[in-house]
Formats: structure tokens, C-alpha cells, sequence
């Protein structure tokens, strides 16, 4: 037995992969990736191949780029690992400055986590917690969009809207409102108009907030195109409306640019195309080309200033994992 035959033997008997049919996985002999360099990928017999997926959206850089590389290599001689929890360290610091100075000017404060999911879980917890400290406790309702896709894990599948992958959990998720996907609205009932659907779209959602806005905590919606649906842009003037009347209506707006950030639309950030500042930010993918498990979540300075207090009034974000 070969050592990639070997490797194949363990890998089917040992490892549970995400997404993935396990009872016929490996029947099409899949790569094992034992090496990379710029945008190829290279498997344990050194077939290469062209890594069209960016690794799952995140290789905005290419593997092995030499000044990414060389500061890992020069962390590393440094310290592993230091929590964030009442301690800092300087590449924090630094990183949390960078990410306020690129993201539109309403993005003050940086809360980092591990990835896209628990960036939105921030963000929902962020925003209910946000009321709550406001006294207004009844606001705790999110709005969402049908076919969205905001991670796996139980919140961020909350205000997902893909019965594929997570009816099986409904049971575990807390309530939400949704709105029509953009995309569909605009072929399905606009007959491809796009300025027909967003008039339709935003119709819709300030009927919504009309009737429950007192209710709702947030209005979550991806950078301008739902990514996991398919690929779906927004007509224009989508995310523009949706803050204009999120503002009117008192409900903060979450942009979950986990799959548009980082210059993935033409701009830096998605929300740039329609000047839209939002009130959080959910940041992953791309911010670490790859390289460690990181995201972030970007909140405002009004929302950051309801979570500060004399220590005893416990209004701290109640929040923070071992790599937070």
C-alpha cells in the first residue's frame, strides 16, 4: 500500500467531512492537498491543480505569498497564541485600527472572532443585547430574507433562510421575520425590472417595519448578492433603501459581507457601492487570505456606546470564545 493509499484508508475511515455524503465519500478517489503555491494546489502524488475555489472563498492572495508567509513565520517566533480577554497584543491592536480606517466611516469598533459564522453570531448578539441595554428588551425580533445564507452555526442558520441545509435544525433556531429574496422578487414578479423590484422590495419591508418595527432588533442581508443561493445580486438601490428605512423605523441594520469584503464586488467592501454605513459589519473569508481562522465584526460607535458602563452595571458585551 502506497502512502496516499494509506492516507485515502484513513482519511475515509477516520475524518467526517463537512458537507459531505460520508457513505460515498472517496468513491471518486478526491484529492488530498499536501501542498500549494500561488494558485495551485498540488496533491500527495504532485498532480496539480488550479485552486478555482479560493479554498472556499477565503485565498484572495494566493498560497504561500512571501510577506504573508514571512509574518506568520515572524509571529510565531514570537507567541503562539494571548487572550483578548481584559489583556491585548500588539498585531490586535494594529489589525483592529486597519479594519476601522478601510470600512465605511460609521465602523468605529472591532470585535474579532474565528469566522464568517461567529462574526454574524456577534452581530445578532450585539444588536439584541444593544436593546436591552437601551431598556427596550421587546425589541428582540430579527428580519431576514428568504434563501439567505449568514454560516452553521445556530444563530447565523437563525436568520438563514436555506431549507436544504438546515430544516433539520428548526427546532434549535429562534423566530425570525423574512422578507423576499430581492433577486427572485425582481424575476418572478417584476418581469426583470430592477427598479420595479426594489420600489416592490422596499414596500414591502417598510409595511413590515410599520407593523413591527417596535419588535425588531435588526434587518440582517449579505453584501449585495446572496453568495450560498447562488449567486443572486440585489437590484440596485437594495441595501441604500433598506438603511434609509431602518433608520426611519429605529432597527439596526447588519451587512454580512463575510463573501463580497475585501474587494471581492470592485469595491473594498460591497456596501460601498451605495455609500451604505452600515451599524455592524460581519467580516471573514478573505481577511486572513487564507492563512488562520479569523473575522470580524464592525460596529458603530453608537452601538459600541450603549455596551459602556462603571464596572458594576454589567452592560459589557457578555461575549468570547479561546480565539476571540
Amino acid at each position: 500500500m502506497t502512502e496516499t493509499e494509506e492516507l485515502r484508508e484513513w482519511d475515509r475511515r477516520y475524518f467526517w467531512h463537512p458537507f459531505t455524503q460520508m457513505q460515498c465519500y472517496g468513491d471518486d478517489d478526491p484529492w488530498i492537498i499536501e501542498r500549494a503555491e500561488g494558485n495551485y494546489v498540488y496533491d500527495t502524488e504532485g498532480h496539480r491543480c488550479l485552486d478555482a475555489i479560493a479554498s472556499l472563498w477565503c485565498n484572495i492572495h494566493g498560497h504561500r505569498h512571501p510577506r504573508l508567509d514571512a509574518a506568520l513565520i515572524a509571529q510565531i517566533g514570537k507567541v503562539a497564541h494571548s487572550t483578548a480577554l481584559g489583556a491585548s497584543n500588539p498585531p490586535a491592536i494594529h489589525l483592529a485600527k486597519a479594519l476601522v480606517e478601510i470600512t465605511p466611516a460609521s465602523l468605529q469598533h472591532c470585535f474579532f472572532s474565528e469566522d464568517g459564522s461567529e462574526a454574524v453570531e456577534v452581530a445578532i448578539k450585539m444588536a439584541a443585547q444593544y436593546w436591552c441595554n437601551l431598556g427596550r428588551p421587546e425589541k428582540h425580533l430579527f428580519l431576514t430574507l428568504d434563501n439567505a445564507y449568514h454560516g452553521d452555526t445556530v444563530g447565523a442558520v437563525s436568520v438563514g433562510g436555506f431549507p436544504l441545509f438546515h430544516a433539520v435544525y428548526g427546532h434549535l433556531l429562534f423566530p425570525t421575520l423574512r422578507l423576499p429574496s430581492p433577486y427572485v422578487l425582481q424575476w418572478e414578479d417584476c418581469e426583470g425590472d430592477p427598479l420595479q423590484a426594489t420600489a416592490a422590495w422596499l414596500a414591502t419591508l417598510e409595511s413590515t417595519l410599520q407593523d413591527q418595527g417596535g419588535e425588531i432588533a435588526a434587518l440582517i442581508l449579505e453584501g449585495g448578492v446572496q453568495g450560498a443561493a447562488g449567486i443572486l445580486p440585489f437590484p440596485p438601490g437594495i441595501l441604500a433603501g433598506a438603511q434609509r428605512l431602518c433608520r426611519a423605523y429605529e432597527v439596526l441594520l447588519i451587512i454580512d459581507e463575510v463573501a463580497t469584503g475585501f474587494g471581492r464586488s470592485g469595491k473594498l467592501f460591497s456596501c460601498e457601492w451605495e455609500s451604505v454605513e452600515p451599524d455592524l459589519l460581519a467580516l471573514g473569508k478573505g481577511l486572513s487570505g487564507g492563512y488562520l481562522p479569523l473575522a470580524a465584526t464592525l460596529a458603530a460607535e453608537h452601538v459600541y456606546a450603549v455596551f459602556l458602563a462603571p464596572f458594576g452595571e454589567t452592560r459589557q458585551f457578555y461575549y468570547g470564545h479561546t480565539y476571540t
